[in-house]
């Protein structure tokens, strides 16, 4: 994540806020705005800490944000187990 500024702004996360804001981006080139339209932002990240700083409630209103806790290892062993169960029982002797 980049650092945050003395007012608090993350210059790359403004810049797609103003991307989702205005539905564009200026070109700095041309000297002129590129409207875009016909997209979405999908986007994932993690808590803050080690490195990673708190996004601004200015960009993160645009999003349905989700919080799903990280499984435990039981649960990541019966998910992968089964999942590789499944595959190692078709197509292979027995002898596997």
């Amino acid at each position: 994540m980049p650092s945050v500024e003395k007012y608090g702004a993350q210059p790359p996360i403004e810049l797609l806020r103003l991307f989702v804001d205005k539905k564009g981006l200026y070109d700095r080139e041309t000297l002129e705005w590129k409207r875009v339209e016909d997209t979405t932002v999908i986007a994932a990240g993690a808590r803050p800490g080690g490195g990673r700083n708190d996004l601004t409630l200015r960009f993160t209103r645009h999003f349905n944000v989700f919080n799903i806790p990280e499984a435990s290892r039981n649960t990541l062993i019966r998910i992968f187990g089964s999942i590789l169960g499944g595959f190692l029982k078709t197509g292979f002797v027995e002898a596997i």
